[in-house]
């Protein structure tokens, strides 16, 4: 039973870790992956943090998130 709870744990962390990173790399940083996942992931160095925003941005469900805030954004822009 505890595996299960620390598995959910663990899902929701890395959860809210892309959703920072989406929000970070679209908004304070402009674009900027290595000092997004720098500021969600302090310890990381910067060669790590570089390989490692890239990974992420490849990754579907990053991909999708922000295809819609994306969107979004572009809709409060036009009103």
């Amino acid at each position: 039973m505890r595996s299960n709870q620390s598995l959910t744990f663990g899902i929701w962390r890395a959860m809210w870790n892309e959703s920072t990173f989406i929000h970070l790399y679209l908004k304070e940083y402009q674009g900027n992956g290595v000092q997004s996942y720098r500021k969600v992931f302090p310890r990381a160095k910067y060669q790590g943090a570089k390989s490692a925003a890239s990974r992420m941005l490849k990754k579907p469900s990053v991909l999708q998130v922000m295809k819609y805030k994306l969107e979004k954004m572009e809709g409060v822009n036009k009103s």
